[in-house]
């Protein structure tokens, strides 16, 4: 099993940068999920994710982005997805998700709107985040969490994911002893 979630992370100025290698999907949302949960804990409140060097994500990944954009949102923080060029880019957009954080093609945009607070962030070291041994249901829950947010943000999420949100409660459902 690979130790690695594809999610390295590091802070500078107080900011959380991530960046993404490889695909996001719901094998590594969880590790996604626990690491922010984690570093809000902490006291942690904005995020950079940079996805430069992303080869895609699926709908869980972009449902964590959003759970975690909404508790960093309740945190009196924010979230803010840099190197969103090409289909990456599309995909949030098409899926409502830059009314909820910032999308930017490249990192100019941030350059622009913080400046002098982030100046220099481009150089700090990253550290790969630990893949999380969860269980299917962990997973499970992790993935219908992500679905559920997708549809509370737009109703055209809520009709598409409408037969994934179901499937995966009934699945959990029948998981749970009588």
């Amino acid at each position: 099993m690979n130790a690695n979630s594809g999610i390295s992370a590091g802070c500078f100025k107080g900011v959380m940068w991530l960046r993404l290698e490889g695909k996001g999907s719901f094998l590594n949302s969880p590790d996604l999920k626990a690491f922010a949960s984690a570093q809000t804990a902490r006291g942690v409140n904005r995020f950079v994710v940079d996805l430069q060097r992303c080869s895609g994500m699926d709908s869980t990944f972009m449902g964590t982005l959003s759970c975690v954009a909404c508790r960093l949102e309740d945190a009196e923080g924010w979230l803010r997805v840099v190197n969103a060029a090409g289909r990456n880019g599309e995909l949030l957009r098409g899926l409502g998700l830059d009314e909820l954080f910032v999308v930017e093609d490249g990192t100019e945009g941030m350059r622009r709107l913080n400046a002098g607070m982030l100046a220099g962030a481009e150089s700090v070291e990253l550290a790969a985040v630990p893949k999380l041994g969860c269980t299917k249901d962990e997973r499970t829950g992790v993935c219908l969490e992500a679905h559920e947010k997708l549809a509370e943000l737009d109703e055209a999420n809520a009709v598409k994911f409408q037969d994934v949100i179901e499937l995966m409660r009934e699945t959990l459902h029948t998981a749970v002893p009588a």
